[in-house]
């Protein structure tokens, strides 16, 4: 490797990089929690799905009404180091932000009381946002950062394409998913993943991210210090108002 190419690797993956971290704490995660990419048992890993699937048409409504009647944000102008999911495709990725590693959105969340209930009652649930996932975008072929937590996907607006497909594509570890309006899936986001929106019309869904039960005891105060550590570092971007919604 020439001097130029470590020097860049070193800048870019150096102890001040978020890619430092997040592949240092990596593998203790995937020792300690040896899951499939899907879960096959989402109500025993999150039994409060049921609430979710029980009352879906109530969120829907609610996540819906917010979603579409209202200019959002977008993503990486939220999360900065998630700018090459835009640059990719040139496709902005919207979305209401409600909880993030339990940094909390309030504004947001009073405008979706049904969710804030939900959420306050819900503290494990340490992420929550509408996605709006427009049409022609791609997400390309990534891994998450934090195998702490299960994320979890109930998909609200959903275009059905031809030969079983929907516009909510997921491709998890190399088994393609397509997801129906109600449909929800619990899963590793740690495994290599990509999604993509092959219709002309936004797909709207909730993403959450679940706190897994069971923690060992070495991990539990890492897991707390990287709540902290976030809620740290959206405090001082301003992301609560970078996250605000406004009039179309």
């Amino acid at each position: 490797m020439d001097l130029k190419r470590r020097i860049r690797r070193i800048i870019k993956f150096g102890p001040w990089s978020y890619r430092f971290w997040r592949n240092l704490i990596r593998k203790p995660y995937e020792r300690a929690f040896p899951t499939p990419a899907i879960s096959d048992d989402t109500l025993g890993e999150f039994p409060e799905a049921a609430e979710l699937r029980g009352n879906f048409a109530a969120f829907r409504a609610e996540a819906l009404e917010v979603s579409t009647g209202h200019k959002l944000p977008i993503n990486h102008e939220i999360m900065p180091e998630q700018r090459h999911f835009f640059e990719h495709d040139r496709i902005p990725w919207q979305m209401v932000p409600l909880r993030a590693y339990g940094f909390d959105y309030p504004d947001n969340l009073a405008r979706m009381p049904l969710m804030a209930d939900f959420l306050s009652r819900n503290p494990h649930v340490v992420s929550a946002t509408i996605s709006v996932f427009p049409g022609g975008k791609h997400l390309r072929p990534h891994k998450g950062p934090f195998k702490g937590v299960w994320r979890y996907h109930l998909a609200y607006l959903v275009q059905d394409l031809d030969a079983g497909r929907t516009s909510a594509e997921l491709t998890i570890d190399g088994r393609q998913v397509f997801l129906r309006e109600g449909d929800d899936l619990l899963w590793d986001d740690t495994y290599l993943h990509e999604a993509r929106n092959r219709s002309d019309s936004p797909r709207i869904v909730l993403l959450l991210d679940v706190m897994r039960k069971d923690h060992p005891w070495y991990l539990a105060p890492v897991s707390k210090f990287v709540m902290w550590i976030t809620g740290v570092m959206q405090q001082s971007r301003g992301t609560r108002k970078k996250a605000a919604l406004s009039a179309k």
